[in-house]
């Protein structure tokens, strides 16, 4: 049966927490070098390592170390299943190895290296949702060898720094669409209306609003069949270009609002985040119905 961390656990993740509510940069590498040093002092581990893991390589590079030299275990690319490190990333499991040059999976070479002796190992998968980022490696556990409860702590402050830095990326990536396209947005004379992958509004232009007849206050962040309650058409439309990533040009939809019927011309699109990966989609339209009567 699982028990709750103890006191020194819970006060050693009150300090990661304090210092993730601080963060306010993108910067991974930055931050996983900072929560791996918190690690290390809470767990009390002589050495650790972050791996950043390269999908088109399916390879793991050390970016940051304490207690070794990253340069030269930088020199040593790890691929997907190869060492410790690299079954934990294959297999997306935290394990524990209790005598290092006992187990058939680890890597001495990395010894030979940058000349330091392991003991003993506790490795964590970094999981972004379903991806891999990354494994975080702790090494020699000065007092005895590394515990169930350490791994909790260890995988909870972890999956925090995730989430962080998931939210981050999404907030600066709609700060730079935003940016880049206001201009364009509040002076476009057709409506423009986009939601995330989860279908929640990230941008509503004012011609939009006025179009749709939306409160010109409407926050943002909101479920899309919310916020075009009167319009569920629209909703829907949006939310199939999301699932199935195709879009359409030069379409029609019929809608009535406060007994008047309604033309809209729209087409759809997919929004991209700065790394190319579909991050929503958006509608274009006008208003038709005297073009149509």
């Amino acid at each position: 049966m699982k028990t709750p961390l103890s006191g020194g656990y819970l006060e050693a993740l009150y300090d990661v927490l304090e210092f993730l509510s601080q963060v306010r940069e993108t910067d991974e590498e930055r931050v996983w070098s900072r929560v791996l040093e918190k690690l290390s002092v809470a767990l009390d581990a002589e050495a650790s390592t972050y791996f950043l893991y390269l999908p088109r390589d399916r390879k793991l590079i050390a970016r940051y170390s304490l207690g070794v030299s990253a340069d030269r275990l930088g020199e040593l690319p790890i691929a997907m299943g190869e060492g410790v490190c690299g079954w934990v990333a294959k297999h997306h499991e935290a394990i524990i190895i209790e005598d290092a040059y006992k187990d058939s999976r680890f890597l001495s070479k990395a010894d030979e290296i940058t000349g330091f002796k392991t003991r003993n190992i506790l490795a964590v998968p970094l999981m972004d949702r379903l991806d891999l980022s990354g494994v975080v490696e702790l090494l020699n556990k000065r007092q005895g060898c590394f515990s169930a409860e350490d791994m909790r702590f260890a995988e909870a402050a972890c999956r925090l720094s995730l989430v962080l830095l998931r939210s981050l990326r999404f907030e600066a990536m709609v700060t730079k669409v935003s940016s880049y396209h206001s201009s364009v947005l509040q002076n476009l004379g057709g409506g423009f209306l986009a939601v995330d992958l989860q279908g929640r509004t990230v941008l509503i232009n004012p011609a939009a609003k006025k179009i749709l007849s939306l409160s010109p206050d409407l926050p943002l962040n909101l479920p899309a069949a919310q916020v075009l309650q009167h319009v569920p058409e629209m909703s829907d439309i949006l939310m199939q270009t999301v699932a199935t990533r195709r879009t359409v040009k030069r379409q029609e939809l019929r809608w009535k609002h406060e007994g008047a019927e309604h033309i809209l011309g729209y087409s759809t699109l997919l929004l991209q985040d700065p790394d190319g990966n579909t991050s929503g989609a958006g509608i274009t339209f006008q208003d038709i119905t005297q073009f149509k009567g």
